[in-house]
């Protein structure tokens, strides 16, 4: 009985949805694709202990489904930590703001680790002259992921941001610096 409440509210969660990806764009129609590429200088921490700079790649992709919901998937790396969300997305409460469920597979140290569920939020907010600011954060039982930043359009389908990330890991590792990184609309 409690596999199947538990199933019921995770099925009410992904209907009435939550999701982002890197850059969000929470006012995306059906049928609209986004993609983009993210790399971010990272200071890794562990136990206390400054452990240097990690290089962290990330790449996304969301594809809108109409009336307000969209489907995502986000991969980040780097030489010894990654992650892969697959997850879906609504913008049915306002229109620029994106709540978001998922499921992240994490694998840390090259130990692959359990599946963990996640809910989040992402956020933008369009400036002047082609100028936005967003905010993400994600949070599951083994990690907590936060990124705010700034992009600018150099075009109607195509975007460059700055941003500051901060991600704990399941293995008690703090990752925190900033990046930056394109992406692009079809």
């Amino acid at each position: 009985m409690k596999k199947l409440v538990l199933f019921t509210m995770i099925f009410v969660l992904a209907i009435s949805s939550i999701g982002m990806c890197a850059v969000p764009d929470p006012n995306s129609g059906i049928g609209d694709v986004q993609i983009g590429y993210n790399y971010y200088d990272l200071k890794k921490t562990s136990g206390g202990i400054e452990q240097g700079k990690t290089g962290f790649n990330e790449f996304y992709g969301s594809v809108g489904l109409g009336l307000g919901y969209g489907a995502f998937v986000n991969h980040a790396q780097t030489d010894k930590t990654s992650y892969t969300d697959f997850g879906l997305k609504t913008t049915v409460l306002l229109p620029n703001v994106a709540l978001m469920v998922g499921q992240r597979r994490m694998a840390t140290d090259n130990a692959a680790s359990d599946n963990n569920l996640f809910y989040g939020a992402s956020i933008k907010q369009n400036l002047a002259s082609g100028f936005a600011v967003y905010g993400t954060y994600q949070k599951g039982s083994h990690f907590r992921d936060e990124v705010i930043g700034l992009t600018y359009a150099m075009g109607k389908n195509s975007q460059m941001n700055l941003s500051w990330k901060n991600y704990d890991d399941n293995n008690g590792a703090t990752f925190k610096g900033i990046g930056g990184g394109v992406n692009f609309k079809f």
